[in-house]
């Protein structure tokens, strides 16, 4: 954050590096043929299953044990896909140990995704949330459409408040309309309430989902150091004083704990999960994840 209280946001540079990372990993060409199955496709019925010429991961196994033989998914090709990102802007995301804070990262991460999405024909929009939606850019073919995007993205006022991530999937759910959308949850994840996995079953049931865990060092361990700090509660305000030596196993213990729930929540509902730190570029793992999901195809 600036001295006059802006996000930052590097866009030229984060467009400029994912874009070269896109190139050497070969992906624009077939990112939406195989990234997102979300991608232009309205289901059509079954046909039968050509060991031959199929792919296993079009099987529906379902389907397949009803009708006692092996059957695929049947789709038509549609154009224009919706890619909403759900981005937390609760207060928690207004923290950094290093150069960047959480909100800041993470908005570069949305540019980068953002720009590719726009230059694919397709539409990216934009939901903002703490305990309530703070923010909604509708998906749109315009050229104002991706600095809207930054714009929001950096605006201060859409920021703050406390986390309720069931909340905005649920509200989510009621503003997004069309069935070709694609979904990326954007947050920390730290603080998961009651309900969110209810919410996220409905969304990815919907909606084809990725979500995008933005982790701080301090998230995940406390620094090795002898003398105390202050850590403050981004919800309540509440702030204690700890010494970081005599609680920092304790501590990565409880959020290795809690991040392994969170993991195994995602995985049960069927949401690809990919997991960037604020201290490393994103560039790299981000576009190892599209080439992972691309050469898996379609499940």
């Amino acid at each position: 954050m600036d001295t006059q209280g802006k996000i930052r946001v590097d866009v030229g540079k984060a467009i400029s590096q994912f874009n070269q990372i896109i190139k050497e990993f070969k992906l624009r060409k077939t990112i939406y043929k195989t990234v997102f199955r979300g991608k232009g496709l309205e289901f059509d019925g079954y046909r039968y299953y050509d060991e031959n010429l199929d792919d296993a991961t079009i099987l529906d196994w379902k389907a397949s044990i009803r009708a006692g033989r092996l059957l695929a998914k049947k789709y038509i090709e549609e154009r224009d896909l919706n890619v909403y990102f759900i981005f937390d802007s609760s207060n928690k995301m207004l923290f950094g140990s290093g150069d960047k804070l959480k909100a800041e990262y993470a908005s570069e991460v949305v540019a980068a995704l953002s720009y590719l999405i726009i230059n694919s024909e397709d539409m990216p929009g934009l939901i903002m949330f703490s305990d309530k939606m703070t923010n909604l850019v509708r998906p749109a073919k315009s050229r104002s459409q991706f600095p809207l995007l930054v714009k929001s993205l950096s605006n201060i006022d859409f920021y703050g408040g406390n986390f309720d991530f069931a909340a905005a999937l649920e509200e989510a759910s009621k503003k997004i309309k069309s069935a070709y959308s694609v979904i990326f949850l954007v947050s920390d994840f730290i603080n998961i309430k009651k309900g969110f996995e209810k919410s996220l079953n409905i969304l990815s049931t919907r909606f084809e989902t990725v979500a995008i865990m933005i982790r701080d060092r301090f998230d995940d361990s406390l620094p090795d150091a002898h003398y105390q700090i202050s850590i403050q509660d981004p919800e309540s305000g509440r702030q204690i004083l700890v010494d970081p030596a005599s609680i920092k196993n304790r501590y990565q213990q409880l959020a290795l704990k809690q991040k392994n729930a969170v993991k195994e929540m995602f995985k049960h509902s069927g949401v690809d999960l990919i997991e960037l730190h604020t201290y490393e570029p994103f560039v790299v793992p981000l576009a190892s994840f599209l080439k992972s999901r691309a050469q898996r195809g379609r499940k």
